[in-house]
């Protein structure tokens, strides 16, 4: 699928939600909280697709982890995924499709744009990187991150 098609397939799932009081009351609790902590939008609808989109391009979908505007911060999560590589992929879907949160929910991500594959017990796993790729691929949509040891933070939001 094109990524105008996934943006008119987003735009009607967000629709459909705006009419479900539990949706309403979750987007007012997201703006209670930007306005109490300060917080402006680095991302749009369109940007997030763009990058769901452009994971196609990479050779694998690296692992993330959100931080939601609702929830408090885990600092002891974000540290063991940081210090370690992933085993798994990352579900670079949209919420309709079970996988990431609604977008306007987003804190930030931390991806580790690397992959370790297992060959064995006397040999070291196969470690991919495409740390530079991803690197590339965010400065070619614009996309707020920061960067350190192999990971991106990709600022959904940022305090003022």
């Amino acid at each position: 699928m094109g990524l105008q098609e996934n943006y008119l397939e987003y735009r009607n799932h967000i629709n459909t939600l705006k009419t479900d009081q539990g949706y309403i009351k979750y987007i007012l609790k997201i703006q209670q909280i930007m306005h109490q902590r300060q917080l402006v939008s680095c991302m749009s609808y369109s940007k997030w697709l763009k990058l769901l989109h452009a994971m196609t391009d990479l050779d694998f979908p690296p692992a993330f982890i959100v931080k939601l505007v609702t929830e408090n911060r885990d600092l002891q999560a974000e540290d063991q995924f940081v210090k370690k590589i992933p085993w798994y992929l990352g579900d670079w879907h949209p919420f309709y499709h079970d996988a990431m949160p609604v977008f306007i929910g987003i804190e930030y991500l931390i991806v580790k744009p690397m992959l370790s594959k297992p060959r064995g017990r006397l040999i070291d796993d196969l470690i991919l990187d495409q740390t530079d790729q991803f690197r590339t691929l965010l400065q070619r949509l614009n996309i707020v991150f920061d960067e350190k040891n192999s990971c991106f933070k990709i600022y959904a939001y940022h305090s003022k």
